[in-house]
Parts: structure tokens; C-alpha cells; sequence
């Protein structure tokens, strides 16, 4: 059981997750596309959803902020071999280098919200998924 988070982080990882978990997308549609979910361990909401995820089976990246190792060592082969969407909820540095390095293989941010943590002082977090571009018609 995770420890450090509160009744509050409970609710806004589940709410972020079901806007993952229910909102279908073009992409979805486009592509067989599997999910992979990324989650900070230094922030207890980021944890909680990662908790949440996982029971609906969802792999799961944990990371510290340094997606590096991730990126060199999974991401970047799976990506040039088939569209894998991301979801997470995680400080923005993680999700500005995620972006950066999408663009460049064809996906791209469709959903991103902010959500305050309720540390004094602490950073927001970025409720965000990146998925394929939807194919044009025609």
C-alpha cells in the first residue's frame, strides 16, 4: 500500500485515469495501439495513479523525472516499429522532453491538464497522453 498521499490524491489520479481510460480517440481507432503509462515515484498522486492504472492493466514506467533510460532503451525502438501511446501524470519537465521526442515519430500531446498538488510549495502536476496523429480521410 502506498503511504505519503491522501484521500485528495486518490481522487484526482482515479479522475485523470478515467479520462484516459474513457475518452476514445481517432488514434485508437487508427492503430492496434498499446498503452504504456509513465509515473513519477517522488510524487504520491503520480504513484496513486500508476496504482490505478495497473489494475486495468496497463504497463507501467516508473521514473524519477529522468525519462532518459526509458527513451534510449525502450521507447525510441518502439516507437519506430509501431505507434505505442503514453499516458501519465508527472511534473512538466517529463512531459515537455516526452512531447519533443514524440513529434519526431509521428505522435503528439492529445490531452494535458494541470493538476495542484496540495504540498505547500510543491510544483504542479501535468495530467497528459500522447498518441498517434489521426489519419487524414482521403
Amino acid at each position: 500500500m502506498l503511504t505519503g498521499w491522501d484521500r485528495r490524491d486518490v481522487l484526482m489520479a482515479g479522475a485523470a485515469f478515467s479520462v484516459f481510460a474513457a475518452a476514445p480517440t481517432t488514434a485508437a481507432a487508427s492503430f492496434a495501439v498499446r498503452h504504456i503509462v509513465v509515473a513519477d515515484t517522488r510524487f504520491a498522486a503520480s504513484r496513486a495513479f500508476a496504482e490505478t492504472a495497473a489494475k486495468s492493466g496497463a504497463p507501467i514506467v516508473w521514473t524519477e523525472g529522468d525519462i532518459t533510460d526509458f527513451w534510449r532503451d525502450e521507447l525510441d525502438l518502439l516507437w519506430r516499429h509501431q505507434k505505442v501511446s503514453l499516458s501519465g501524470l508527472t511534473a512538466y519537465p517529463t512531459l515537455f522532453y516526452l512531447e519533443r521526442l514524440a513529434m519526431d515519430r509521428g505522435l503528439r500531446v492529445v490531452f494535458r491538464q494541470e493538476f495542484r498538488q496540495v504540498e505547500p510549495g510543491a510544483r504542479p502536476l501535468i495530467a497528459w497522453r500522447i498518441a498517434p496523429k489521426p489519419r487524414s480521410a482521403g
